[in-house]
């Protein structure tokens, strides 16, 4: 089979198996890891987006160079490249997933996204045991409370400096229908949100659509998402975390 294949035919056929393999890869990263809109939010889209490059061009490429029908060797070369082309996808994949995000979590006024490589191991132990563990299906909405410890307060003030704020911090999590309450008292209106965002009017209709609903039953918080800030709709009666929307949530 190989001394019939032409350069060029074996180059295609390992750019189309890669861009198979990469595919397959993106439906995990899109709809488990990295639901819309955090994909692009979250930076999941850059991530992911590097990985796939290096996978699909460097691979072919170096089949195109170094195949040749009938040269010695060339299976063992063909195995190493693959053996090469899978590592680097695993360890970028890897990558990736533990980028993740696995927290939605009120805090204050706002909701903020925590990724996986953000909670420290020995704090998580700490956590109640449903918070302990870190989602693969996408992030789970819970709430934080500020410490009223003067000691862990201070130690979360300092760490918040960098960064680190309570959110980061699962032994402070609590269910988020304990919290909701204090969600909806500092929500704002959708008037506002509007007003934030006036160049997006259809993409707010379209949003609420899609919940069946009306601007008077939903408010808006906003939420910190790394790269990108996002916008959380909740329900004007419950506080009910509805959607996460890429509108802009404050004035920058």
């Amino acid at each position: 089979m190989l001394p019939a294949m032409t350069r060029f035919r074996a180059a295609l056929t390992h750019f189309a198996l890669s861009v198979l393999i990469v595919v397959a890869v993106f439906l995990v990263v899109y709809f488990l890891w990295y639901p819309p809109p955090l994909f692009a939010a979250a930076g999941g889209r850059d991530l992911f987006l590097i990985v796939a490059l290096v996978d699909v061009t460097i691979g072919p490429l170096i089949t195109l160079i170094i195949f040749k029908p009938g040269k010695k060797g060339l299976k063992f070369d063909l195995v190493v490249i693959a053996l090469l082309q899978l590592t680097a996808l695993v360890y970028g994949t890897h990558v990736v997933f533990e980028a993740r995000p696995v927290w939605v979590v009120f805090l204050k006024d706002r909701f903020d996204l925590v990724r996986a490589n953000q909670i420290n191991e020995a704090e998580r132990a700490k956590a109640r045991p449903e918070h302990q563990q870190l989602s693969v299906t996408g992030p789970q909405v819970v709430g934080a409370r500020v410490p009223t410890d003067p000691d862990e307060k201070f130690r979360t003030s300092i760490t918040a400096l960098a960064g680190i704020d309570v959110s980061s911090y699962p032994q402070h999590y609590v269910p988020y229908a304990e919290i909701k309450a204090e969600a909806l008292a500092k929500s704002r209106s959708m008037t506002e949100l509007r007003s934030l965002n006036p160049e997006a009017l259809g993409a707010i209709d379209a949003a609420l659509s899609s919940l069946g609903r009306k601007d008077e039953d939903v408010r808006f918080l906003p939420m910190r998402a790394g790269k990108r800030d996002l916008t959380a709709l909740v329900d004007a009666k419950t506080g009910d975390l509805l959607k996460l929307t890429s509108h802009k949530p404050w004035k920058y």
